[in-house]
């Protein structure tokens, strides 16, 4: 079941990082999607009453900086984020967000994440048509691996 994974990948992790920007009108349905305010309420709802969650650190993001008031307006008090649907901001917050919370002085700038980003973004489209993969559609499991490809780059095969 996709949620008692979601619950054990919770469990597992010392840092969450809940990004809600995406709670939206679905536009089919006109119904709003909230996977994301749910995982964070299992999150925090671990966090208040399970064991051992009393060091687990969450990044709460939204797109504008008090938008989350209007459908979730109960975890008012936490340090909200904003990225202003920008990348590149959401990627110095989390970047500066881990510096922080885990004290390790080795993560690089967040300028040199974002123009890792950028060359990430320039050779996706080639890395999924590597693999007949459609960069449109690709799931959460076909993107880690286009993910990982593109970490090890020994594992591209050569062009044809």
């Amino acid at each position: 079941m996709r949620l008692q994974k979601i619950i054990e990948i919770i469990g597992d992790c010392r840092y969450s990082i809940h990004d809600l920007s995406r709670t939206e009108l679905d536009r089919t349905s006109a119904l709003p999607r909230f996977n994301m305010p749910l995982e964070l309420g299992i999150d925090l709802g671990c966090r208040a009453y399970g064991s051992g969650y009393d060091q687990k650190s969450f990044l709460i993001f939204d797109r504008d900086r008090f938008r989350f008031q209007t459908y979730v307006s109960d975890i008012g008090g936490q340090d909200i984020a904003h990225h202003e649907d920008d990348p590149n901001r959401a990627i110095a917050r989390v970047r500066d967000w881990l510096r922080t919370e885990t004290g390790r002085t080795d993560i690089p700038g967040s300028k040199a994440m974002q123009s890792k980003y950028a060359t990430f973004r320039r050779e996706l489209p080639a890395i999924c048509e590597q693999f007949d993969l459609d960069i449109l559609a690709l799931t959460f499991a076909d993107f880690l691996f286009v993910a990982g490809v593109w970490l090890t780059p020994k594992m591209i095969p050569p062009h044809s």
